[in-house]
């Protein structure tokens, strides 16, 4: 059954409920089709300190609440897996596994997801001293030892804010890092920072928290105690169904401008699907806005013309 809104949105977090916010405020009628749960990934983060206007907060509190905000207003939300986008001569199609759903625009806050290890211990940790964001867990692991498991230049960092924070930065890589000369002798300056080259980890130990990282290097398995793993090995944005459809980046984020429209007439996108250089809770509610405010004019502008 297909029903048609003057705004759908795919992606339930934080950026997506941003734009219905604004959205709904501006007349439209807003759905936002989200695959697991309203604030989608930040449900999963434990502690929040760097959100303005809460000290301190859960990520499924704070989830619930952007939840409740919305819904207030009037946005819909339905649970569905989105599979394509298509784009007739009146309408957006988004085409999910359970139905299909018409739009005058579009709002693409697909979101993305850090690449893992997939090594041992590390699903059991998440949120028990294993992060994917130094910048948002940094803070939580002041004073304490922790290592950075990667090679390219978040590792770098990620590794560099972390020495202003920590007591000892251990720096895994499979290699020597990615870096030029200047930013690797910029870690070499830091008296607290130690790259371990060469290093492959493979074990990470402790009982109700990381307490060591196992790895491997030169043949020989090694063990250094730390406090927290901070896996920086990148993020791979959610966008495989757009390949084809609309322009994106090499590494798969959606292209846009300032006032987040895409390549294609009537889509914008939010957050951290978006080519951006930071990826937080903050910015995606600030994309959100910006996405939300725009697709609502331009839907009023092709109201009018008919």
């Amino acid at each position: 059954m297909e029903k048609k809104y003057d705004i759908v949105i795919i992606g339930g977090g934080p950026a997506g409920i941003s734009a219905g916010i604004y959205a709904v405020r501006a007349g439209r009628s807003v759905l936002i089709i989200e695959k697991f749960a309203p604030g989608g990934q930040l449900g999963l983060i434990g502690e929040i300190e760097n959100y303005a206007g809460f000290e301190k907060i859960n990520g499924f509190e704070l989830a619930q609440k952007f939840e409740k905000h919305a819904k207030s207003l009037g946005v819909e939300f339905v649970f569905d897996n989105a599979l394509s986008l298509e784009k007739q001569v009146d309408n957006n199609i988004v085409k999910c596994e359970k139905n299909t759903y018409l739009a005058n625009a579009v709002i693409l806050a697909l979101g993305c997801h850090s690449r893992e290890l997939n090594i041992e211990g590390e699903k059991a940790f998440k949120g028990k001293g294993v992060s994917y964001c130094a910048l948002c867990d940094g803070n939580f692991f002041k004073n304490k030892t922790v290592a950075v498991v990667g090679s390219g230049d978040s590792a770098f960092s990620d590794a560099l804010y972390l020495s202003n924070l920590c007591k000892q930065v251990y720096v895994l890589t499979k290699d020597r890092l990615k870096l030029n000369n200047y930013a690797e002798n910029e870690l070499d300056g830091k008296g607290n920072v130690e790259l371990l080259k060469g290093a492959i980890s493979k074990k990470i130990i402790g009982e109700e928290k990381v307490e060591s990282l196992e790895f491997e290097r030169n043949d020989k398995t090694e063990k250094i105690d730390v406090d927290g793993v901070f896996v920086a090995i990148g993020r791979t944005p959610d966008t495989k169904m757009l390949k084809g459809v609309i322009d994106l980046d090499e590494r798969g984020y959606i292209l846009a401008n300032e006032s987040m429209e895409t390549s294609m007439e009537g889509v914008y996108v939010c957050g951290d699907v978006r080519t951006n250089s930071i990826r937080q809770i903050a910015t995606a509610v600030g994309d959100g806005a910006v996405a939300g405010t725009n697709a609502s004019k331009y839907v009023l502008r092709k109201i009018a013309k008919k």
